[in-house]
């Protein structure tokens, strides 16, 4: 326990320096409003159950967010 203070390790600080990638990637894509770590974070935020309507509009908004970051880097 005594490095654990000194050095966080386990799932939720893997999930934390993997939104800290994408939060860096996203800044330097030109990101029109600064992002943080936390907003790669969905495990906080999402709900406990969905109903089918809204998982399908959550992956229409990603598809979205994802074909846009694709023709802004393929040009």
């Amino acid at each position: 326990m005594a490095y654990y203070s000194i050095e966080p390790f386990g799932p939720a600080r893997e999930d934390y320096r993997a939104g800290l990638i994408a939060a860096t990637t996203a800044n330097c894509a030109g990101s029109k409003k600064v992002l943080q770590p936390t907003d790669f974070i969905r495990i906080y935020q999402q709900p406990k159950s969905m109903s089918y309507m809204d998982r399908k509009q959550e992956q229409v908004k990603q598809m979205a967010l994802f074909k846009s970051l694709a023709e802004k880097t393929n040009g």
